[in-house]
């Protein structure tokens, strides 16, 4: 795609290529386009694996009908020996659509780094996320966008991910409990082409509204490249009050983990730590405590479980004890209260018999008798947790 400018007698000319120039927030040396009047901005973050790239450009001129600015972000990836920036440049030359944003570090930091950086260079009010693991089918855009211009509240659009063998990877997000899960995953193709509203959808092959992403996207709060920044993504756009949807009339073959994916043990603990920052960030650590537990009964030995029900039979034991004793010595401090000529209900009388201390105190969170609480001293106060009335035991 060449945007294109006709000066008099009708020769055709491209506006001229501006020049290049430092970003200094980001470290970045920009190669803008100079194209004129996009209607989308697509933005198309790189790292190696230059094929992928490859099939997913030509894919984008190939499918897409509507004038774009197209942003790629690119790095010194090991491996790449400068291919990448190379091949970019060279495609500069016969599209003056794109934008090259080239950092000189062999990686971006995270995600929402690149989202970020890229999203200052956008043209247009709206700007689609399109991982270099994704080509794009025919027509992708054109429900997406017509959505978009029709509904502003409208702030992600995501659209169909599908497997290289042709089958559903996901028709939006939906939490189950606790957690994210792809809709329709593994369904044939051919289904899930409807229009609706969603939870959340996959960041690699998404249409946003320019103004609902600036500002909102924080950069620094996961480990970068390892998962769970996507979902908050979505998150993050809804707390602003922007609807996201999902978009079955738009599709692209996603290989999913091909261009940063890692099977490595780091990587497995770096995606936890971050499933554990979404939890607690989103209110849902309770609900992911909860849904870890795992019935031991019989992996535990009979002798472990023998000695573990003794103690907490006792604990149980003198749980019930306490109660029993509490019960029997409201009637009676209430009656020394009324002895000393005070009300039972107002006051709360402190006692250490051994150490000959007998104090009143007015009871200002406990207006009625039938919750009154009788408190001991300090210094005789039963401290530990599992004495606790309560009608589980947990140690």
């Amino acid at each position: 795609m060449t945007t294109e400018i006709r000066v008099g007698g009708g020769e055709v000319k491209a506006p001229p290529t501006p020049p290049s120039f430092h970003d200094a927030e980001y470290d970045l040396e920009v190669y803008p386009a100079a194209c004129i009047n996009p209607v989308l901005d697509i933005m198309v973050p790189t790292h190696g694996n230059l094929q992928l790239t490859i099939n997913c450009l030509n894919s984008l001129y190939r499918f897409t009908q509507t004038p774009f600015h197209l942003i790629i972000s690119g790095d010194n990836a090991p491996g790449d020996y400068g291919l990448t920036p190379q091949y970019i440049k060279e495609l500069q030359k016969k599209h003056n659509n794109i934008t090259y944003c080239h950092l000189n570090r062999p990686s971006w930091k995270t995600g929402n780094t690149f989202f970020n950086a890229t999203l200052k260079y956008a043209k247009t009010e709206f700007f689609v996320t399109v991982m270099n693991s994704v080509t794009v089918e025919p027509q992708w855009e054109m429900v997406g966008l017509s959505l978009m211009k029709k509904d502003p509240q409208i702030g992600t659009i995501g659209f169909k991910c599908l497997f290289p063998n042709g089958l559903i990877e996901s028709a939006g997000i939906a939490f189950m409990g606790h957690l994210p899960t792809d809709i329709g995953r593994d369904e044939p193709g051919y289904r899930m082409n409807e229009v609706r509203e969603a939870e959340a959808v996959q960041w690699a092959f998404a249409l946003h509204r320019t103004k609902a992403l600036i500002g909102t996207l924080e950069a620094d709060l996961f480990q970068g490249h390892v998962g769970w920044d996507d979902i908050d993504n979505n998150m993050c756009v809804r707390k602003k009050g922007w609807k996201i949807l999902y978009c079955g009339q738009g599709a692209g073959i996603h290989q999913p983990r091909s261009t940063r994916g890692s099977n490595s043990v780091d990587a497995s603990r770096k995606n936890q730590e971050n499933a554990h920052i979404f939890f607690k960030r989103w209110g849902l650590w309770n609900k992911y405590m909860e849904a870890n537990k795992m019935n031991v009964a019989d992996i535990l030995k009979g002798e472990t479980k023998d000695v573990l029900s003794q103690g907490v039979t006792r604990i149980q034991v003198l749980q019930s004890l306490l109660k029993q004793a509490e019960a029997e010595i409201r009637p009676l401090v209430d009656a020394a209260l009324k002895e000393i000529g005070v009300e039972p209900g107002k006051y709360l009388l402190e006692m250490n018999p051994q150490k000959n201390t007998w104090l009143i105190k007015l009871n200002s969170d406990t207006p009625s008798v039938e919750t009154q609480l009788v408190k001991p001293a300090s210094d005789t106060e039963m401290a530990p947790e599992e004495l606790k009335t309560t009608e589980e035991v947990k140690v």
